[in-house]
């Protein structure tokens, strides 16, 4: 039952993914992929050594904005699995669009995240800091989407939202052509961009700006919802304990300031 329960969350994750296809992946051995010499957290397939090196420059960079970020440090070790080809990438992720992913706790990332390394990077070590927090069912069945993808962009200052600018997102905003953020998700009903008629860039940068908006109504509060979802209470509950606002109040202010004329 509890593997069962693992691949409803993936294939509802991931677009056009079956069982079988999700199962290879989950149990797909790494056992050919090579630690980089000076850096063992980093592992790497033939070929792909070069990009290997570029990680390893970036993680402890990465790491430390994901820590500072999400309050709070890494509850198991980190290892990065850098794929040669997206066929590969895609045997472990199912997904073929993506730079980068994390399934079950291992991160690994598409040799398309080579021109953008940290912003990818840092983007899926979000992920995989509240994966390890929560468990991939609980964070992946539990949270809205928007707050998980919007949560990475913000962590990595734009990773994953690349095609998207604020500004773009914001006058997106303002006409009304925009995600609403629900408080709650399921196995079953996991609302993504498709479900608002938006592109993954831009539903991911518009839930950043709202991230963002929820940590400018205070640093203190944001820490305290934050981790309160590290602990396990549900976004609606963190939420509830922390801000005095609905998030459908909160949304609505925010939406406001994106109306031409508004203060920033």
């Amino acid at each position: 039952m509890f593997r069962i329960i693992i691949l409803l969350s993936i294939c509802i994750l991931m677009s056009a993914c079956t069982a079988a296809k999700a199962v290879m992946a989950m149990n797909k051995s790494t056992g050919h992929f090579t630690a980089l010499e000076n850096d063992k957290r980093v592992l790497y397939e033939a070929g792909a050594d070069e990009f290997a090196v570029s990680v390893s420059d970036h993680l402890v960079a990465a790491i430390h904005a994901v820590e500072q970020r999400q309050y709070r440090t890494f509850s198991k070790p980190v290892v990065v699995h850098v794929c040669h080809t997206l066929e590969s990438f895609t045997d472990y992720c199912v997904n073929s669009r993506a730079a980068g992913c994390v399934l079950n706790e291992r991160l690994f990332l598409a040799p398309k995240a080579k021109k953008r390394t940290y912003a990818i990077l840092t983007h899926e070590l979000s992920h995989l800091h509240m994966e390890q927090q929560l468990g991939m069912v609980n964070w992946h069945s539990g949270y809205p989407s928007w707050f998980q993808e919007g949560l990475a962009v913000y962590v990595s200052n734009g990773g994953g939202a690349e095609k998207v600018t604020p500004d773009e997102a914001r006058k997106s905003i303002a006409d009304g052509l925009s995600f609403i953020p629900n408080s709650s998700s399921s196995l079953i009903v996991k609302k993504t961009a498709s479900s608002y008629g938006l592109k993954p860039h831009m539903f991911y940068r518009q839930a950043s700006l709202f991230i963002e908006h929820l940590h400018n109504l205070g640093e203190m509060k944001f820490r305290r919802f934050l981790l309160a979802v590290e602990d396990g209470k549900s976004f609606e509950e963190a939420l509830n304990a922390t801000y005095d606002q609905s998030i459908n109040m909160i949304w609505h202010n925010f939406v406001q300031q994106q109306l031409p004329g508004s203060p920033s």
